[in-house]
């Protein structure tokens, strides 16, 4: 059982893990849909669910959620500075 600042821990990145990984996906689906896709609607409502599911994976992790999260937002903000990286570049 996590302590109470593990699990407010473990929450607060689950909402940057599934928040961050959704709306990366948004953008996935945007470089394969083009200007015809709808990003703003399609952000809010990816972002607020994957927030959700982030938290979701929070709880159903339980101690080990900090270690399992920390790793992953490490990697999702390194993948989200690669993109960064190449939509700067490409310009």
């Amino acid at each position: 059982m996590p302590s109470r600042s593990q699990a407010k821990t473990a929450t607060v990145l689950g909402w940057l893990v599934g928040g961050g990984a959704a709306v990366l996906l948004n953008f996935v689906l945007f470089q394969i849909f083009g200007e015809g896709y709808p990003v703003a609607p399609t952000s809010f409502g990816l972002f607020v669910a994957g927030a959700f599911g982030g938290m979701w994976l929070a709880d159903r992790l339980g101690a080990r959620a900090v270690r399992v999260l920390g790793i992953a937002t490490g990697v999702l903000l390194g993948l989200a500075l690669v993109v960064v990286v190449m939509i700067s570049g490409s310009r």
